[in-house]
């Protein structure tokens, strides 16, 4: 049997401390590389706004196509005894609301 030491060994911090100068450095450093990446302000704005625009219109038409494929699984349980009643109801609903 090992005998048990009780000095425990001191871990490494995972991350280092860092000083007030280097945070303003790395501050600095991405002011800079921002720059570099976004120089016309005007062109960055559109593409944030077309990228918008295009992420709610996909979001719009990707719940269309699941609420879709849901409301077509629900109408295969028509004749199902205890949700039967339900999908009519639901069926009837989107009927009356197309007209």
């Amino acid at each position: 049997m090992r005998p048990r030491s009780n000095d425990k060994k001191q871990k490494a911090p995972l991350v280092k401390k860092r000083t007030a100068a280097e945070y303003e450095q790395m501050g600095r450093d991405l002011e800079a590389l921002y720059l570099n990446i976004h120089p016309d302000k005007l062109a960055f704005y559109k593409a944030a706004f077309l990228r918008g625009v295009l992420g709610g219109v996909g979001g719009v038409i990707g719940a269309t196509v699941v609420i879709a494929l849901l409301l077509w699984v629900l109408s295969l349980f028509n004749n199902v005894p205890l949700i039967g009643g339900f999908v009519e109801a639901i069926q009837r609903t989107i009927e009356g609301g197309s007209r």
